[in-house]
């Protein structure tokens, strides 16, 4: 029963918050091209910046250099009203949390990662028909998950999980940001916040989970890559949002990760 009932609120959550999302990610579009307009402005009458600097305030990947001829893979679902991608997100979101309603059973833990599921589909969906994932959406999904996760430790005592979500946050943040700083074009700064989100997040379950998450990630996204360079003939500059795959690294760190950390590291049985 209480299954069935977790995933009615998910289905229920996630048709009512695609809308949202949808309309976030359009206000962050025109934040970002504001900005851009204002960069190019700043740079027609300043000297010349050192080329590779970047721009880390908006959701999208924002080079201070000319673009090159690589592919942008984005746009794969239509923007604004969809009822289509609405009642997907619904069946995602609603498939989502009944599966976390069997992993933790009722548990308060269980309310925590519900949230943070039904923000993934979000989070995924809004990168799949804009190649945004919008800060409005992440920065306040971390402020709710961390509050719960704190609420749920000092119910239960677990102070070292805290410990866990907090260095499996700033570590997965570090190393994301090192990537988008280092690799020209590598990501959008969007997928550096998500990945400090699903850092603590899963992090609270363990930093072994974190591991999980992320070779999970990297294996969808080269999936994916695989597959667009096959059906749709992509090459090697094409560019494809990351964002669907670290959500789906994360959804399975949460809800097999125990389970997938003893099989890799069987020494944690």
């Amino acid at each position: 029963m209480f299954v069935l009932l977790a995933t009615v609120l998910g289905l229920v959550a996630g048709v009512a918050l695609d809308p949202l999302g949808q309309r976030l990610a359009d206000a962050s579009f025109v934040a970002d091209e504001r900005r851009r307009q204002e960069a190019m402005n700043a740079r027609q009458t300043a000297p010349a910046a050192p080329t590779g600097d970047r721009v880390a305030t908006g959701d999208a990947l924002q080079p201070e250099e000319p673009a090159d001829d690589g592919v942008q893979i984005g746009h794969l679902l239509p923007q604004g009203r969809s009822p289509g991608r609405s009642a997907l997100a619904g069946v995602l979101s609603g498939v989502l949390a009944g599966l976390a309603a069997a992993r933790f059973g009722c548990h308060l833990l269980v309310v925590p990662y519900l949230v943070f599921l039904v923000a993934l589909v979000m989070l995924s969906l809004t990168d799949l028909s804009h190649r945004l994932l919008p800060r409005t959406i992440i920065y306040p999904t971390l402020v709710v998950v961390a509050a719960l996760l704190v609420a749920n430790s000092l119910i239960d005592g677990s102070r070292s999980a805290l410990t866990g979500a907090a260095i499996g946050g700033v570590a997965s943040f570090a190393v994301f940001f090192a990537v988008w700083y280092f690799v020209p074009r590598g990501m959008g700064f969007g997928d550096v916040r998500l990945a400090g989100l699903i850092g603590m997040a899963v992090g609270y379950l363990s930093l072994l989970h974190v591991y999980v998450a992320f070779v999970v990630a990297l294996l969808a996204g080269l999936l994916v890559s695989v597959v667009v360079l096959v059906v749709a003939g992509g090459g090697r500059k094409t560019r494809i949002p990351f964002g669907p795959s670290l959500a789906i690294g994360a959804s399975v760190a949460v809800l097999w990760g125990g389970p997938l950390v003893h099989a890799i590291f069987p020494a944690t049985r």
